[in-house]
């Protein structure tokens, strides 16, 4: 069982989102928040488990459109700028002065927009399995890893046209917003079962049939995160590489640890090669033979050993 939240409420945004946050730990202990990844994915409490209870306070939250937060799957006044205001708008809502970041995969891209807006808010900042946002990882991901995943890639491509085929995510993010119920459904979900065959290719399982039948019907939950998803990867995320890397470099007050697989195959490790250039300050932690999901026990446990180092520096 998951530990119990000393707190729990939502907090509107004055345009018409409600964010469900959460509270775990000791109320009057220094604070950490989590930045959870899709976009549109959702906070998971077995998060916490990285943390030490006893002496953190750890906030959780479901961004925009995610999660329990409402509207559920809404991307109207939904983008990336506003997602940090929403972050900056909790910590002065729960009277917090300074806080330990932690974000992982879109998470972290969150987190560097944040800490490059916010700077003097963050005592101590942990991205793991960092995305860019840049075109070169769209490619990597929904064209090129079709060498590595051929099966599951037929399988997500299956009835396209070869226009189709070749722009991948152009013609998922037309499906999911411009296409009928039907068409959002299943672009969803063929989705869905393409990024599960990733994580099992990383894993050593590369599965030869997919995961589930196409007529499968889909969870409102599932449409609404890649939705979200389609609506920020297709605009860019409102942000670029070159952005998120200038920010960095702005940050050398923050200590900072990178966590990467070195077998990641969602974010490529380069990402974090291409972080460390630009923050010499930050400490860059391979986990050897590691994955993209903090799931993985050893990124899980470079996670819990990086927060614990962090939050013990003076």
């Amino acid at each position: 069982m998951p530990p119990s939240a000393f707190d729990q409420q939502h907090l509107s945004t004055g345009n018409g989102h409600s964010l469900y946050l959460a509270q775990f730990g000791k109320p009057n202990a220094p604070a950490a928040v989590v930045l959870h990844g899709g976009p549109g994915s959702g906070t998971q409490p077995t998060v916490l488990d990285w943390f030490d209870l006893d002496h953190q306070r750890v906030v959780l939250f479901d961004q925009r459109g995610a999660g329990q937060s409402t509207p559920h799957g809404d991307i109207t006044h939904n983008d990336s700028h506003q997602l940090v205001a929403d972050i900056e708008l909790i910590r002065t809502h729960l009277g917090i002065d300074k806080w330990m970041v932690v974000g992982g995969s879109w998470g972290a891209t969150l987190a560097l927009l944040y800490a490059g807006a916010h700077a003097s808010r963050v005592n101590s900042l942990i991205l793991r399995g960092s995305f860019l946002t840049s075109p070169r990882e769209m490619t990597w991901f929904f064209q090129s890893l079709c060498a590595m995943v051929p099966q599951a890639w037929a399988d997500l491509t299956q009835g396209w046209t070869d226009n189709e085929q070749s722009n991948v995510l152009a013609t998922l993010s037309h499906k999911l917003l411009h296409g009928s119920q039907q068409s959002a459904e299943d672009a969803a979900a063929r989705w869905s079962r393409y990024e599960d065959a990733v994580m099992q290719a990383m894993s050593g399982k590369l599965s030869s049939k997919p995961k589930d039948n196409d007529s499968s019907p889909v969870h409102t939950r599932t449409l609404a995160k890649y939705r979200l998803q389609a609506h920020y990867l297709s605009n860019g995320c409102f942000t670029s590489e070159a952005e998120l890397l200038t920010l960095a470099k702005t940050l050398s007050s923050i200590p900072t640890v990178l966590i990467h697989g070195t077998h990641d195959l969602i974010c490529p490790p380069e990402n974090a090669l291409r972080l460390a250039k630009e923050m010499p300050h930050a400490e860059l932690r391979w986990v050897e033979r590691g994955g993209h999901t903090p799931a993985d026990p050893a990124i899980a446990n470079a996670l819990k050993q990086a927060i614990s180092e962090l939050r013990q520096r003076p």
